[in-house]
């Protein structure tokens, strides 16, 4: 397990509560899984395990050293980590459509669509650019519009 507390961030306000985010559960033996060395099965493998809420699946897909994660509105360095934070979030998406997949070498960049609930049923584009090496995951980029996670979590008022 990653000794780093989660770092959250772009939204004013946001905390983690004070908690970090950590799995208690160790992840299965990456060795034990057969894991491809196309980067765009991996990719898909991943997305496969998240959606079936597989989270020890998805995390082997993962570099246990290396790891990378970056979006509007958080950050990880440690996989294990990153599939808490997964695992978490998840219980809001009710679909996600892929509208687009582009490969080059080892980068897989996905244009999706999630549908998401919150306090209304949403749609949020998003594209993610990921990065595979040795078949397992290393780098994650996310971009969308965090707008709609700032307007639920609102800077404090000074005063």
């Amino acid at each position: 397990m990653c000794p780093v507390a989660v770092r959250v961030r772009a939204a004013a306000g946001w905390t983690n509560a004070g908690n970090p985010c950590t799995i208690d559960a160790p992840h299965p033996n990456p060795r034990s899984l057969p894991l491809s060395a196309d980067p765009l099965a991996v990719v898909e493998a991943f997305f496969a395990a998240r959606d079936a809420f597989d989270f020890e699946r998805a995390r082997a897909l993962l570099a246990d050293q290396g790891f990378s994660f970056r979006s509007p509105i958080a950050e990880f360095d440690c996989a294990d980590q990153f599939i808490q934070y997964g695992a978490h979030a998840s219980a809001i998406v009710q679909s996600v459509q892929v509208r687009k997949v582009f490969v080059d070498g080892p980068d897989v960049c996905h244009f999706l669509t999630y549908r998401i609930q919150i306090s209304e049923k949403l749609s949020i584009n998003a594209v993610q650019w990921t990065h595979v090496e040795q078949g397992r995951i290393l780098r994650i980029e996310t971009l969308f519009d965090a707008s709609v996670y700032r307007e639920l979590f609102p800077a404090p008022v000074a005063g």
